[in-house]
């Protein structure tokens, strides 16, 4: 054997990666792995090294690993192996969050439907947006924003992908709907679990759990805090009960914590909706003054004018 290829052998085996080096305690070229059948070597594509199999003693055997030789430590090498090893992950990340989203649409299924949404709004789209010139920055944000979805999810290396929502207010009939129901209709169409409700549908769901058997308060709860993406329509438009500003307080906290977007779609601006969430009965406006305060946090403002669309 020329020195050189000694010199390389040595090499690789100093310099293997931990999480092969723990398969075995005897590579192929080892003189007492003749006996055993090892596998042959695989010569290096990049540099003509040679390659050798690990494996381990079992009783009077060798057990071969099954991945094959350990790839070369030559920097093309190891670069190559480190772009498949990558890959790999990239693929089997995809295949889990597929599986949760399969997951989470069964539950959503089970529990709402298939989105929460009114039939009406199960067909618009950004295509069928009627775009002017009052409305054509909103539209274009909103439609960014459900182009580049994933990027606004909590992911490996990026868990904290900071102002992931959109809060939309306007006037009535400016488009605030139809552009949520997009969102949902878009992402829900590419596989992404969307729950899309009123603020008055979402609490009411929640009620009726109360006198459901099949269903209890917090299977919803979980699910409105916990799916990929929760778009709550004409915030402002529920009754102001304490448990109705307490409960909804509780669903965007949980969301907030846990870096999950939110689309809001509202009438009012801040301080208006403030007051219109402030309990009746007690006046006072601490929790619906967090929950906005949590929505500025967590949301990019985008304002919608212009003239009502049902009055053209």
């Amino acid at each position: 054997m020329a020195l050189s290829e000694r010199g390389t052998k040595a090499t690789m085996r100093s310099e293997e990666p931990k999480e092969r080096s723990g398969f075995g305690n005897i590579t192929s070229d080892d003189p007492q792995a003749a006996a055993f059948n090892p596998p042959e070597p695989v010569s290096c594509e990049y540099c003509g090294a040679m390659r050798y199999t690990r494996g381990i003693h079992l009783g009077s055997r060798i057990m071969w690993a099954p991945y094959g030789p350990e790839h070369c430590t030559c920097p093309v090498g190891e670069a190559a192996y480190q772009a498949e090893k990558a890959e790999q992950e990239r693929l089997e990340c995809e295949r889990k969050q597929a599986e949760e989203d399969h997951k989470m649409r069964n539950r959503i299924r089970k529990i709402i439907g298939e989105s929460g949404m009114r039939d009406r709004f199960l067909s618009r789209t950004f295509e069928s947006f009627e775009v002017m010139n009052d409305n054509k920055r909103a539209f274009k944000a909103v439609r960014a924003y459900a182009d580049n979805f994933a990027a606004m999810t909590p992911q490996k290396g990026n868990p904290a992908p900071g102002r992931n929502g959109i809060f939309i207010s306007g006037g009535v009939g400016t488009g605030k709907t139809h552009l949520a129901a997009a969102i949902a209709n878009q992402l829900m169409h590419q596989g992404t679990p969307v729950i899309c409700m009123t603020m008055i549908d979402l609490l009411e769901r929640i009620k009726r759990t109360y006198a459901s058997a099949k269903d209890d308060e917090v299977s919803v709860l979980t699910l409105y805090k916990s799916v990929p993406l929760l778009i709550i329509d004409d915030m402002g438009k529920e009754p102001p009960t304490e448990w109705a500003v307490s409960t909804i307080y509780n669903i965007i906290n949980s969301r907030y914590e846990a870096y999950l977007p939110i689309v809001v779609t509202t009438n009012y601006d801040d301080a208006v909706l403030i007051n219109r969430m402030t309990p009746t009965t007690t006046k006072d406006p601490m929790t619906a003054e967090a929950t906005v305060d949590r929505l500025r946090e967590m949301c990019v403002g985008i304002p919608m004018t212009g003239p009502s669309w049902r009055s053209r």
